[in-house]
């Protein structure tokens, strides 16, 4: 199962699935990814951590490969995806649960 919803991200370990990060601008009109920009999806244990990183991905589409879950432990985290400029500006463009689901097969 993968599942996006009300920013939030629900998926069962070893599964696999993807989605593509649409940014906009102030004005909502949509924002076009430049050279030198870089989007960073990290899925973490406490909000409030920037060491207990469980997951990273980098890009505009963000994919989950079945390896990238079998080791995590289920459970409740939560994840940001961050916008970083070529200017070296930063902004989090979004942030969420990301529910981890024990699988009926046997990861654990």
């Amino acid at each position: 199962m993968f599942l996006v919803e009300d920013n939030n991200i629900t998926m069962t370990k070893g599964d696999s699935g993807f989605f593509t990060v649409k940014l906009s601008n102030g004005d909502g009109s949509e924002y076009i990814v430049a050279d030198g920009d870089k989007i960073t999806f990290a899925v973490k244990k406490k909000k409030e951590s920037f060491c207990n990183v469980v997951l990273e991905k980098r890009g505009e589409v963000i994919v989950f490969e079945k390896q990238d879950t079998e080791k995590i432990p289920s459970g409740e985290y939560v994840y940001d995806i961050t916008l970083e400029k070529g200017t070296n500006e930063r902004r989090t463009v979004a942030e969420g649960k990301f529910i981890l689901r024990k699988a009926v097969h046997n990861f654990e």
